[in-house]
């Protein structure tokens, strides 16, 4: 029975530093911003793409520039921004976040809305049936989904690798905007 303590303390300490090693980080965005002392953040807005929701809720995206003041360092990024209405306590609260998409996340935005959302935009599915295609960067979950012919979009995002499913977007009326993410997301490249 010694023997197997030891042996069940290293295994179980096995598992969490391999669950921990897999959890993918925050965008090397956040944690350049999150690491340097002083920092200037150019948004572009410009170059925007925006979805809103009946309720007034609105997720941006946005070309960004942050900029390390000390050591001249610079990264570029997809910023999206996300003001979404949640109740608490019988109350409409606002919340809102940032999120960075990476650049070589970018590439695969694009692919992901090419390949899968765009050519499947009028797609319906048979009763009891649904199809859901799914992004995830490190930061966010975009989430295009397919019942019948409704079709809806869906953003959470994400801290540490986690999601979070409390505070998050979707629209139904919106979906005709994904062409002008695609073109924004082009021109970012």
């Amino acid at each position: 029975m010694k023997l197997n303590k030891p042996l069940l303390t290293f295994l179980l300490l096995s598992i969490m530093s391999i669950n921990y090693a897999q959890q993918k980080p925050n965008s090397e965005t956040r944690q350049f911003i999150d690491n340097a002392d002083i920092t200037q953040v150019n948004k572009n807005w410009n170059v925007k793409a925006e979805f809103k929701s009946g309720l007034g809720e609105i997720v941006s995206f946005f070309p960004v520039e942050a900029i390390d003041l000390k050591s001249n360092k610079k990264v570029k990024s997809l910023q999206m921004d996300m003001t979404v209405i949640y109740q608490s306590g019988g109350k409409n609260n606002n919340y809102f976040k940032s999120s960075w998409i990476d650049l070589d996340e970018v590439d695969e935005f694009i692919y992901f809305i090419e390949q899968y959302v765009i050519p499947n935009l009028k797609d319906k599915t048979d009763k009891k049936q649904s199809t859901t295609y799914i992004f995830n960067s490190r930061e966010i979950t975009f989430s295009f989904y397919i019942e019948k012919s409704v079709r809806r979009i869906s953003i959470y995002l994400k801290d540490n690798g986690s999601t979070d499913n409390e505070h998050y977007f979707w629209t139904e009326s919106q979906v005709s905007k994904i062409p002008e993410l695609l073109t924004m997301l082009k021109e970012v490249k």
